[in-house]
């Protein structure tokens, strides 16, 4: 039990715990929607990379912010320039990856929820870069403002909770079929 006293509980770090879990059940519940399965894997690829790093990015003090903003902004870049990535994925005979990267191109599609977890992707840029000229201006001159710091954590929680709402949509829809090739088909065809 002492053990346990000495870690330390960071609500971010626990629901990105959380979104990396839903993320992995995501990946095996959009097993025929290779478009969704893309989105998932691309953010638990990236929630990953946000977990191993989060402690270390922690010890930077402003450029937390920084690094916080470069994760996101290559995540919403993974999701909308989908296409192309995938496109030079396939393109590199990756085997089993390339092939899956294939299958997206054949089916290509932009949902609603997507373009949802990237406006909620830049809302959470927009709050670091904040966070991080506020850190700034108290650095460098007399002017103390607290905004951006003292809300940082209950913003950063309300976009993840939102970002997680998204993702379940997004694979509910995924598993309804709304993403198969016969719904897209007929969706293109109306």
């Amino acid at each position: 039990m002492d053990v346990l006293s000495h870690i330390v509980v960071d609500h971010n770090h626990l629901m990105n715990i959380f979104i990396w879990f839903s993320l992995v059940l995501a990946v095996f519940a959009s097993r025929n929607s290779p478009n969704v399965r893309w989105v998932a894997c691309s953010i638990l690829l990236a929630r990953t990379i946000g977990i191993l790093i989060y402690g270390w990015a922690l010890t930077t003090e402003g450029w937390f912010y920084l690094i916080m903003s470069v994760q996101d902004a290559a995540l919403i870049l993974l999701i909308v320039k989908r296409h192309a990535v995938a496109s030079v994925v396939a393109g590199l005979r990756l085997g089993a990856l390339s092939q899956f990267a294939k299958e997206c191109l054949s089916n290509f599609k932009m949902t609603s929820n997507e373009l949802m977890y990237v406006l909620i992707l830049s809302v959470s840029v927009l709050v670091n870069i904040l966070a991080l000229i506020e850190r700034e201006i108290r650095k460098f001159t007399e002017f103390n403002p607290m905004f951006i710091y003292n809300a940082y954590e209950p913003i950063k929680l309300v976009l993840t909770l939102f970002a997680v709402l998204a993702i379940m949509s997004l694979t509910i829809d995924a598993v309804r079929g709304f993403y198969s090739k016969d719904k897209v088909g007929e969706g293109q065809r109306q």
